[in-house]
């Protein structure tokens, strides 16, 4: 009797063993397959982003492009605004040399 009870207990023992590690290895199987597919998903995310990180970037060159020359059109307009002024000035001082000048009628 004593020895039909162990054998019943360890039969108990051993199928709650198998039970207990094909549970333990259908779970770990799953999570296994749920975090292939999270990485799968975020190394597309990844992907994308560096491609709108790129275009960002190329767009950031592009515009430090645009500002330099634009810098250099307004510095260029500036030296022209410079040099018509002086013209400017020039020219009224000989419009009021010709002014003062005895041969203008008045």
């Amino acid at each position: 009797m004593i020895a039909g009870s162990l054998a019943v207990w360890g039969g108990l023992l051993y199928g709650a063993y198998y039970y207990a590690t094909d549970y333990i290895d259908t779970s770990v199987r799953m999570v296994q397959e749920s975090n292939a597919l999270h990485v799968q998903a975020l190394s597309e995310r990844l992907d994308a982003i560096q491609l709108e990180v790129a275009e960002v970037k190329e767009t950031l060159a592009d515009t430090d492009q645009v500002l330099a020359r634009s810098d250099q059109t307004r510095e260029a307009l500036n030296q022209r605004i410079s040099e018509l002024d002086r013209q400017l000035g020039q020219l009224q001082e000989s419009l009021d040399t010709l002014r003062k000048s005895p041969d203008v009628a008045r």
